[in-house]
């Protein structure tokens, strides 16, 4: 907008996005905001008061950088303090550009219930997701959670400022938003500068009162052996909290007709395969509730455990991703988890009291259409241990760790089926000499807590090979497969000589129905137990000196599967299978010792 006097036009600067909250905690806040031309920004605030016509803005808080992202810390506050704030933006011709004035409140959790509100997928449709942000703000939650797909394309700014912020002015203003990072966000940096979250922002962990909250990124490695994985297993089983709620984007359970198989003609996986073996994990780990979205549609679990419903020791899973994403829906067969399904728009509304969650699902009509009461039995039940090691997969020997992390009770443990054994002090050490599997609990004040139990894998080191042969043969051939050919049967079309294992380098190839199948050598410095992980879309293998490491194979999205080789120092032989059938390709393969330093695997790669 221009101003015009005596022949000259002055810009005034505007909101891009209103201001919102950010890391409300027991005695701060976080107000971010983000100008159209840049400036200094500013919070006024105050303690609400009694008998006043108007909030007393006393003190201020602010930034003596020049910028249009704004980002406000003020602290000093008190648990159960009612309060009121004012974003300010000073421009830098003299203007200043105010947001509404807001009142806000730490809440006291030890004399109120942690409520919030859960939405998921909300990507490419402001309207609803407007229409489900006033539904919320009647919830008058103290935070709102989000699943996932906040947006339909990471990269696209309006699609952030326009589609995402704008609907849900008004209730972001007022409480915070927690986010879990979906696919659709494609880790674009928006994402993480629009949010200031507890870093790393994409793997977080949020206490509000007797209930610990962990968010995770289910786009990246969250495979056993993966480093999130790890510091996932570690956080539970440190967890005293009386609640354990997770918090990812795509579903461990769904009953939808087509997102993991065409219940139509085929049979169907029951969640997303690359987050099936976390059940494992919050069964052991005593997660309550796990919130997820990716499925366009709702669905409640049954608690279960152990692969059937369990009333007593279960996880309850829900999918919230009717957020305003094209809609899903159930196959025409109730499978055996699901507790409710409908396809619509909605979203969750929790309340939790001491040992009782509260949770009910409302649509867009603001109707409820499910409601469930969960309470927290054995509250008294201790954790289980956390099972640590050296090396899980290991060469010569290794050491396993059991920890009790509550510091109370008793450790037992137990290998290979054997009886248990009472284990001395917190910390148990272990020598594990062979293939070996360990199960652990804890026993304190005549109650037990669920069974940890980790296997360890003994392996043969493969030796490393003669051949000096340098680059990559990749070899490509034509074809409508629904799984990986026999490459010895079938003739190529083209062969490629490349110095790495790339598709983008297969030129020209059709769009669709094809194959590749990727032969080379590879270098690797010591001698030690790698960890390979493989993801594609579709089908793959990989075998190292002839040996079949990973299969995956078969129709698919993005999967990843992972396995551990001990190879000596030196050179190693390699083939990568791969095949398409329809839309993306994808092939990405990584290897390393450890899971915290793992390398494309192409650095490894003899080269020409």
């Amino acid at each position: 907008m221009s101003f015009f006097s005596h022949g000259q036009s002055v810009s005034h600067s505007d909101f891009v996005v209103q201001p919102y909250l950010q890391q409300v905690t027991d005695d701060s806040f976080r107000v971010l905001w983000e100008t159209s031309l840049p400036g200094k920004g500013a919070v006024q605030f105050g303690v609400a008061e009694f008998n006043v016509l108007k909030p007393k803005l006393d003190q201020l808080f602010q930034d003596e950088t020049s910028g249009t992202f704004h980002k406000i810390i003020v602290d000093g506050l008190k648990v159960d303090g009612h309060y009121f704030y004012q974003a300010l933006t000073i421009g830098e011709n003299g203007d200043t550009l105010k947001g509404p004035v807001t009142p806000i409140h730490i809440p006291d959790y030890t004399q109120m219930p942690v409520s919030f509100t859960v939405v998921s997928d909300t990507q490419g449709n402001p309207t609803v997701w407007g229409k489900i942000a006033e539904l919320m703000q009647r919830e008058r939650p103290s935070f709102v959670i989000h699943a996932g797909d906040l947006v339909q394309y990471g990269p696209h700014k309006d699609d952030w400022t326009d589609e995402f912020f704008k609907p849900a002015a008004e209730l972001f203003r007022f409480y915070p938003l927690y986010p879990a990072i979906g696919n659709h966000e494609m880790n674009h940096d928006w994402f993480y500068q629009y949010f200031d979250l507890p870093s790393p922002e994409w793997f977080y962990t949020l206490k509000k009162g007797n209930v610990l909250f962990v968010f995770v990124d289910t786009n990246k490695d969250i495979l056993p052996g993966s480093e999130q994985y790890k510091k996932l297993e570690k956080i539970l089983a440190s967890s005293k909290d009386l609640w354990k709620i997770m918090v990812h984007h795509h579903p461990v359970y769904t009953s939808s007709e087509n997102s993991y198989g065409n219940t139509w003609f085929q049979k169907q996986a029951h969640g997303d395969p690359n987050e099936m073996h976390l059940k494992r994990l919050y069964e052991t780990y005593g997660v309550n509730l796990v919130l997820f979205g990716h499925v366009h549609s709702y669905e409640r679990t049954w608690p279960i455990a152990n692969e059937k419903v369990d009333q007593e020791n279960g996880v309850t899973y829900l999918n919230l991703g009717g957020g305003g994403g094209r809609l899903d829906k159930a196959g025409a067969n109730k499978t055996w988890y699901a507790a409710r399904t409908r396809s619509c728009h909605h979203f969750l509304n929790v309340s939790i009291a001491d040992n009782t969650l509260y949770a009910s699902t409302i649509d867009t009509a603001g109707v409820t259409f499910d409601s469930c009461t969960i309470d927290r039995k054995n509250a008294g039940r201790p954790n289980a241990p956390y099972m640590g090691n050296s090396k899980q997969y290991f060469i010569g020997s290794t050491t396993a760790f059991i920890q009790n992390e509550s510091q109370h009770g008793t450790i037992y443990y137990s290998m290979n089926g054997k009886d248990y054994k009472k284990g001395k002090g917190n910390e148990l050490k272990i020598p594990v000499n062979a293939t070996s599997e360990i199960s652990a609990y804890i026993e304190n004040t005549g109650q037990k807590s669920r069974i940890a139990t980790k296997n360890f894998e003994k392996l043969e080191i493969l030796p490393s090979v003669k051949n000096t042969e340098a680059g990559v043969k990749a070899t490509y051939y034509e074809g409508n497969w629904i799984a990986l050919p026999d490459f010895d049967k079938i003739e190529p079309v083209k062969t490629f000589n490349l110095d790495s294992v790339s598709l983008q380098n297969i030129q020209p190839r059709v769009q669709d129905h094809f194959a590749v199948r990727f032969t080379g050598n590879f270098s690797v410095p010591e001698t030690d137990v790698y960890r390979f992980l493989l993801e594609s879309f579709d089908g793959s293998k990989l075998f190292i000196d002839g040996q079949e490491v990973i299969s995956n194979d078969g129709i698919h999205y993005e999967i990843s599967k992972e396995n551990f080789v001990a190879l000596e120092k030196g050179l190693h032989s390699f083939e990568i299978q791969y095949f398409d059938f329809l839309r993306r390709e994808t092939l990405n393969i990584w290897t390393g010792t450890e899971p915290e330093k793992m390398k494309w695997f192409n650095e490894f790669i003899v080269r020409k």
